[in-house]
């Protein structure tokens, strides 16, 4: 055991030199602090002739502490006194007052005190310093505090045999190795490298837990996955944000953004008492947690970035300390000064595999893109319909998804509802869609046979649809006045507005408020109760095609047919900042137009804005309005119809003018999925020559994999996968380990 002990100390000292040769300064010192074998006054000196006193604090109270003897706590009074002298507020300010009473209160009065030194920890109640001392240089104070520290820790007994560090030959731990392993530095990687996973393993097995993850950062060989995941179980999001920048940064790649960006979510979470709003309601901010954890993780094992950083070699049990006890032991038996022939180790690490205290063993691969030809392959459920075959123009799920609304072009509803014995079918059981197992959803028509019709706009080129739904009333319009229907019973209750300026979009907000976004690019903020018009926003010269509000931020998104987004404050109505988000730089040469933003939303969380034009996708960082990433589908694909998110935010649909859907991760923007619905047959329409397509997506409000698919012929089709897993999960999967060669490109 006492040679255990003293092989553990040498090797801490060969440590240290290492560290200090390769300049991993934060490492150096911290394992002084953890190991105690080596108190550095340089160190202590610098942090305080620069004013680092929370620095000299640590490191002192790493190796002894006010309580331990006189010199100890003369050495601690003196530091204090000084940063209590040196305070800016010191006649009564926040900071003196925490100084004195968290600092100088832990002075002790030790039995061995003099009468003089007791006088003055009585005293310091009543410490009087000149005020014009804040104006003088500090300097001199800060270098005779040092050489009275000097002093104090030469004779005192906590730090005796630790202020003086051995004489060791240049690289000793280097030349050692390299004598113990020399095929070591033809391995890849090489002989710093395996000597850095020896480290990290001595350290690890030795619990000096600071210094083991201050090296992963330092050094960049390895990526601890169990630590990142141990900090963000604590809510220090801050520390993991700082451990994945040491390997990483935003704009390494898709992965990198997507890890910082689910950060990003989990501070928000934390900071703020908010619930994450969805249309079926709120969500639980521990299971958001959880999920998000997951997906950190999983991001960090697709980084092509980290992937090699992920893998620790396999050895045995101290095998830094056993090569040292060995090299110690040949070399007391042999009674030699000279190393030249010391026994040698065919190696030092094992070949990369998993580690039981980091990781669980995982494969890289890539997964490719799960395609329906046909209905079969997934469940799908036409609607039944017996209303004319104008395209769809808008569509959604009402907030507890026991019904599904269309707005058609020709200014018509159309409202399918199921009844409570019906509701298994929005439950997430696949075999629910199938024929003849559960009562099919019914087109619904009240008693009195109305049917709610929006008046028509008088140029019904140029008219716009939009609807919004609040408790049982529907907000609705294409191109005339905004008419308010009473969905149980489909009367028209009222109507507001006028045909011109023509309103294009409208969007509830809390507060008994509701945005409406008009074609002369201007925004009404009406309130409902007063029936009044609280706000006028001015800000777009062209007609408003979406608005977006967030609870997180209070902010209330806007953009327009020429691609601006402009960001509003809710509570002032003050404009915040505005962006162009047309993407001068894409090449589709079969798309007449990428400017167009058809349609914005926020994701579940309500941190990221989705922006969908017809050429691309974007994801938006909300307070800046800035693009952190960009999806920009095949050049066979004509232009997106429409995109939205799933319920949980985790994927978005895509529709196409060609008449396909394609399912994409949110994070990495990789096709998950790609549906054809030309190739139904149960959608073909009397009319051959007519394409059918899907002119909206909806997302069920709490089933991810549930969405409803308004079309070009007049028809609304429900679709969730076969598999429970989702709809990639039946993909076959290929072990090339690639994950930047995509067959969409994202930005």
């Amino acid at each position: 055991m006492i040679l255990d002990e003293k092989n553990r100390k040498n090797l801490v000292f060969l440590i240290l030199q290492f560290f200090d040769e390769e300049g991993y300064e934060e490492s150096l010192h911290l394992l002084e602090q953890d190991s105690g074998v080596f108190f550095d006054f340089s160190y202590l000196s610098n942090a305080i002739l620069n004013g680092n006193w929370k620095d000299a604090d640590d490191y002192l109270s790493a190796f002894t502490s006010p309580e331990a003897n006189t010199f100890s706590r003369k050495m601690f009074f003196g530091l204090f006194k000084l940063k209590f002298s040196e305070a800016p507020d010191r006649s009564g300010g926040s900071e003196a007052v925490k100084i004195f009473s968290k600092d100088l209160r832990r002075i002790p009065v030790l039995k061995d005190d003099s009468f003089d030194d007791l006088v003055e920890v009585i005293a310091v109640d009543d410490m009087r310093i000149p005020e014009e001392t804040c104006c003088v240089d500090k300097a001199p104070g800060r270098a005779k505090l040092c050489v009275d520290l000097h002093k104090l820790a030469e004779s005192n007994p906590s730090l005796r045999g630790k202020l003086d560090f051995p004489s060791l030959n240049k690289s000793a731990l280097l030349a050692l190795i390299s004598l113990l392993c020399p095929n070591c530095s033809r391995r890849k990687g090489g002989l710093k490298e395996d000597l850095i996973c020896l480290i990290l393993q001595f350290l690890y097995e030795a619990k000096y837990k600071n210094t083991l993850h201050k090296l992963e950062q330092e050094t960049k060989v390895f990526f601890n996955l169990n630590y990142l995941a141990e900090v963000m179980k604590l809510g220090e999001y801050g520390k993991a944000e700082e451990y994945l920048g040491a390997f990483t940064n935003w704009e390494d790649n898709k992965y990198s953004k997507a890890m910082f960006l689910e950060l990003q979510k989990l501070i928000c979470l934390q900071s703020t008492e908010w619930e994450v709003a969805t249309p079926s309601g709120s969500l639980d901010n521990m299971s958001l947690k959880i999920k998000l954890h997951a997906s950190v993780a999983m991001l960090a094992k697709k980084n092509p970035v980290l992937k090699d950083e992920l893998k620790f070699p396999s050895m045995e049990k101290s095998r830094l300390l056993t090569l040292v006890k060995q090299t110690m032991d040949w070399w007391t038996c042999n009674n030699t000064s000279s190393l030249e022939n010391v026994p040698v180790v065919s190696y030092l690490c094992g070949t990369p595999s998993s580690m039981k205290f980091f990781f669980k063993k995982t494969v890289p691969r890539k997964k490719k893109p799960n395609e329906i030809k046909d209905p079969s392959q997934c469940n799908a459920l036409v609607l039944p319909d017996c209303f004319s075959e104008e395209k769809i123009a808008r569509l959604t799920y009402s907030p507890s998804g026991d019904y599904i609304l269309a707005l058609a072009e020709d200014a018509t509803h159309k409202l399918w509802t199921w009844s409570s014995s019906q509701n298994e079918f929005c439950k997430y059981t696949p075999k629910i869609l199938k024929e003849n197992v559960y009562p099919k959803p019914r087109l619904h028509q009240p008693q009195s046979g109305k049917t709610m019709e929006n008046e028509m706009a008088t140029s019904v080129q140029k008219s716009t649809s939009c609807f919004a739904v609040k408790g049982s009333y529907l907000f609705s319009t294409s191109g005339g006045k905004i008419a308010v229907f009473d969905l149980k019973n489909f009367e028209k209750v009222a109507s507001f507005g006028s045909p011109t300026p023509m309103a294009t979009y409208f969007i509830f907000i809390p507060g008994d408020l509701l945005a409406v976004g008009l074609d002369d690019g201007s925004i009404f903020i009406h309130c409902l109760s007063s029936r009044k018009v609280k706000e006028k926003l001015e800000g777009h010269d062209q007609k408003i095609t979406c608005l977006a509000f967030s609870r997180c931020f209070n902010v209330l998104v806007s953009s327009d047919s020429d691609g601006k987004l402009c960001l509003w404050s809710t509570k002032s109505w003050v404009k915040l900042t505005s962006k162009n988000s047309t993407r001068k730089f894409c090449n589709r040469s079969n798309l007449e137009s990428t400017s167009l933003v058809t349609h914005i939303q926020f994701d579940p969380y309500q941190i990221e804005l989705l922006v969908v034009h017809d050429g691309w996708i974007g994801l938006y960082e909300v307070r800046t309005l800035d693009c952190r990433l960009q999806w920009i589908p095949d050049a066979s694909d004509p232009a997106i119809t429409s995109a939205t998110y799933s319920s949980d935010g985790e994927i978005i649909y895509v529709g196409f003018r060609c008449g396909s859907i394609k399912i994409v991760d949110s994070k990495t923007f990789m096709t998950l999925c790609q549906i054809n619905l030309t190739s139904f047959t149960q959608l073909s329409t009397s009319n051959i020559s007519l394409e059918v397509y899907p002119t909206v997506v909806a997302a069920h409000p709490s089933h991810p994999n549930q969405i409803s698919a308004g079309l070009s012929n007049g028809k609304v089709i429900v679709l969730q996968p076969l598999w429970s897993g989702g709809w990639g999960e039946a993909a076959p999967l290929e072990d090339n380990g690639d994950y930047s060669n995509d067959s969409d490109h994202s930005y």
